[in-house]
């Protein structure tokens, strides 16, 4: 999977948040906060290629959780990307 292009990662008071930029910017309804695990899941995809199984071993490795609910989390916050078009294969 991938990152789409034309999202920008701004932190904002102190607020993580993805902005649409080029032609999307005109529709700030996408405009999407993201809590300190799922800035932390972005900071990884954008890296570049990523699988579910590489985010979830980051998110145990940097967290305190075991690895089925890391994958858990994982999972939704992957299907709510991709429900939004945010990410791609």
């Amino acid at each position: 999977m991938r990152v789409i292009k034309g999202l920008d990662h701004k932190e904002v008071c102190g607020i993580s948040i993805l902005v649409p930029v080029g032609e999307e910017s005109a529709d700030f309804s996408k405009l999407i906060s993201l809590n300190d695990t799922s800035d932390f899941l972005w900071k990884q995809m954008e890296k570049g290629e990523f699988t579910a199984e590489e985010l979830t071993r980051s998110l145990v490795a940097e967290y305190d959780v075991d690895a089925q609910t890391a994958s858990a989390d994982v999972e939704t916050f992957i299907s709510q990307l991709r429900k939004e078009g945010l990410i791609g294969e």
